[in-house]
């Protein structure tokens, strides 16, 4: 199995509040820091929103943010 990188930061998400628009927005700009500061992010249990989010923005091309593992979320009724 291959090492992980030293810069890599895994996040694990699964508590992480979806339908908060500002969480997001904060949460995105977090996750910008971290790459513009040489890190690549693993983020595991990634909810479908945010996940959504960063493939709009770009800001998964390039492989500095990766999504690991998506959360399996229940559809808004």
């Amino acid at each position: 199995m291959t090492e992980p990188h030293p810069d890599t930061v895994r996040l694990d998400l699964s508590e992480e509040e979806a339908d908060d628009p500002i969480a997001l927005a904060n949460r995105i700009d977090e996750l910008r820091v971290l790459v513009e500061a040489g890190c690549t992010v693993e983020l595991q249990h990634c909810p479908q929103m945010l996940a959504h989010t960063l493939y709009k923005a770009g800001l998964l091309q390039g492989g500095r943010i990766v999504i690991a593992s998506m959360r399996a979320e229940e559809p808004y009724e």
